[in-house]
């Protein structure tokens, strides 16, 4: 295949990339992908997930104060357990705000106050803000926006003894890169996350956002980690990992099946369809387990392929390999005009 000659290293400058990020004493590679547990739009009990996350001893994952606050005492006491068991043993443990799940639930005595409690009683090394989405984005300002978000990751973090929280931004795709600034100005955050669904429409429109707001943090002197809400496509995240994202979390893993061989996304009961491609597909268990395990695999291997090739400076390869000439032309030729 002829070369397109896409530069991950000028998409990130001025500011080296980095690699790795510090949490909680444990140095976790980046890029990254969380799995994330919930009790919405899943099949199993949380446990089940966390349980099979444990006997394959994954390196972290995310999960919902939402559900751990909702569970009943028994089981939030041994899910509990099994965060501090995480934690202590090296596991990068992110607890989401919950937000997702009382949305979807449609349960509006979800409150900050409720949050601050789990806060408060697990263990864990990250935990993104208590974002209830902004009213009338459109009429406020960025600096009103940025003020906003500030606010509430101070309050929050007061009450996070046990970790370290991350502002989420809201706000319409054309001012995610200076509200992002600003709010990196202000809070000096470990790392900034921001929802997929607020980036743009299309994926290449999504990844000129991801570049955009790359490009103006790194204009601040430091490198700020980017992480991305519910991405969890293979592909959306090789895309936008390229164009300056670092993190990443979703449901995929556990909603579908990937196949090792092009990175596509298939139905959950698909699986076989592609052949034995992983040590697990002979094992005793049930499909539902070993589906777990081959999808958490190929992300393991999927994300040290992304870390190897951006820090070798190879990406190209591997996107050469998954995507169209001509989508990565469209690509260099918008990211030129940035």
């Amino acid at each position: 295949m002829e070369t397109v000659n896409l530069d991950s290293k000028k998409m990130a400058s001025p500011v080296n990339r980095e690699f790795s990020i510090t949490v909680s004493g444990v140095s976790l590679p980046l890029p990254c992908f969380f799995p994330s547990i919930s009790s919405v739009k899943t099949n199993l009990n949380l446990l089940e997930y966390l349980r099979v996350l444990k006997a394959l001893d994954h390196p972290l994952f995310l999960l919902s104060a939402y559900d751990l606050h909702n569970r009943c005492k028994r089981e939030s006491q041994i899910i509990k357990n099994i965060l501090r068991e995480s934690v202590q043993n090296g596991k990068v443990v992110l607890i989401d705000s919950g937000n997702y799940e009382s949305y979807w639930i449609r349960d509006p005595s979800w409150k900050r106050q409720s949050y601050w409690s789990c806060l408060k009683s697990c263990d864990y090394g990250l935990a993104f803000h208590f974002d209830k989405r902004l009213q009338s984005i459109r009429r406020r300002t960025v600096n009103a926006l940025a003020d906003e978000i500030e606010d509430g990751v101070i309050k929050d973090q007061a009450r996070a003894s046990k970790g370290t929280v991350i502002p989420i931004i809201h706000a319409y795709s054309e001012n995610l890169p200076e509200v992002s600034a600003i709010v990196a100005t202000k809070l000096n955050p470990i790392m900034i996350a921001v929802p997929e669904r607020e980036l743009g429409d299309g994926i290449i429109a999504r990844a000129i956002t991801i570049a955009r707001i790359r490009k103006t943090l790194n204009e601040r002197g430091l490198y700020y980690p980017l992480h991305l809400l519910g991405t969890g496509n293979p592909l959306s995240i090789l895309m936008y990992a390229m164009s300056g994202a670092d993190s990443f979390d979703g449901l995929e893993w556990c909603q579908t099946t990937v196949n090792y061989e092009n990175a596509l996304l298939y139905h959950f009961h698909q699986r076989e369809l592609f052949g034995k491609q992983g040590q697990f597909d002979s094992l005793d268990i049930p499909y539902t387990q070993i589906t777990l395990a081959h999808n958490l695999r190929f992300y393991s291997a999927w994300m040290k392929a992304m870390h190897d090739c951006l820090s070798s400076g190879k990406i190209a390869d591997l996107a050469e390999r998954y995507f169209k000439k001509e989508l990565l032309e469209v690509l260099k030729e918008r990211m030129a005009k940035i």
